[in-house]
C-alpha cells in the first residue's frame, strides 16, 4: 500500500481545495460567529486557530493566499455597505445588484441637488436667515428675524449626498461589484441561449433553418442596437 499524501490529508483536501473553500467560489459564507477557523485537522477535529477577518479559515489553512485575502476584503466591504446603508428588503438580491442600484439613485440625488444649488443666488449660498422668533407680548410684538453668514441648506445637502455617493463608489470598488455584474450577465446570457436552443429543438427545424439562425439573430441584434430599445406592445 502506498504512503498517504500529507498534502491531501483531512478528507483529501489539498492546498487548492483549501483555497477554494476559503474563497467560497464567489459565494463564500461570512466569518464564523465564534471567529474560529472552520477547517478540520488531520485528527478530524476542528482547527483551533482564528479565521482571517472576512474569511472562514486561518492563515495555516489557506487564509493567507492572495485570492482568499481578496475575497475576504470583498465580503468585509459588502458587510460594511449593508451596515451603513441598510440590508435588502423583500426578496433577496445579489449584493452587487443592490449596490449598483443604490449608486444610480444616489447619483440622481446629487444631480438634482446640484441643480438646486445652481439656481440659488450667489449671496444666498453663504448668507441667509438663521433664526426666526415670534414675540406675542412686550413692548414690540412681532417676529424677530436674524440673518447671518451660514452655508445654504441646498449646499449642505448637496455636499452630504455627494460624499455619500463617493463612499458608495469606494465600497463598490472594494466589493468587486463591476466584476460581479459581468459574471451575472454571463450567467444570464448562458441561460438565455440554453432556452433558445431548447426552443429550436422543440420547433423541429430543418438543418437549413437551424443553419440560418445565427445569421438571423445577429442581424436582429444589430438592428435593435441601431434603432434603440423596441417598444413593448400595450397590455
Amino acid at each position: 500500500m502506498s504512503a498517504s499524501n500529507p498534502m491531501r490529508a483531512s478528507g483529501g483536501r489539498g492546498p487548492h481545495a483549501r483555497v477554494q473553500a476559503a474563497t467560497g467560489g464567489g459565494n463564500a459564507p461570512e466569518t464564523p460567529e465564534d471567529g474560529r477557523c472552520t477547517a478540520r485537522t488531520r485528527s478530524g477535529g476542528r482547527c483551533r486557530g482564528m479565521a482571517v477577518t472576512g474569511a472562514t479559515v486561518c492563515r495555516m489553512h489557506g487564509g493567507a493566499a492572495p485570492q482568499v485575502r481578496a475575497a475576504a476584503q470583498r465580503r468585509e466591504a459588502t458587510a460594511e455597505f449593508l451596515r451603513t446603508y441598510g440590508d435588502v428588503d423583500g426578496p433577496q438580491e445579489d449584493p452587487a445588484v443592490v449596490v449598483s442600484r443604490l449608486i444610480r439613485q444616489a447619483s440622481g440625488h446629487v444631480a438634482w441637488l446640484l441643480e438646486r444649488v445652481q439656481e440659488t443666488e450667489a449671496e444666498a449660498l453663504v448668507w441667509g436667515m438663521t433664526s426666526e422668533v415670534e414675540r406675542q407680548g412686550g413692548e414690540f410684538p412681532g417676529v424677530d428675524t436674524t440673518y447671518s453668514a451660514a452655508v445654504n441648506g441646498w449646499v449642505r445637502l448637496y455636499g452630504e449626498e455627494r460624499d455619500r455617493l463617493l463612499k458608495m463608489c469606494d465600497l463598490a470598488a472594494r466589493m468587486g461589484v463591476e466584476e460581479r455584474l459581468v459574471t451575472l450577465a454571463e450567467v444570464q446570457a448562458k441561460i438565455m441561449f440554453e432556452a433558445m436552443n431548447r426552443a429550436l429543438d422543440a420547433l423541429e427545424l430543418t438543418a437549413e433553418q437551424r443553419r440560418r439562425v445565427p445569421d438571423v439573430m445577429a442581424g436582429l441584434l444589430r438592428g435593435m442596437a441601431t434603432e434603440g430599445r423596441p417598444e413593448l406592445p400595450a397590455a
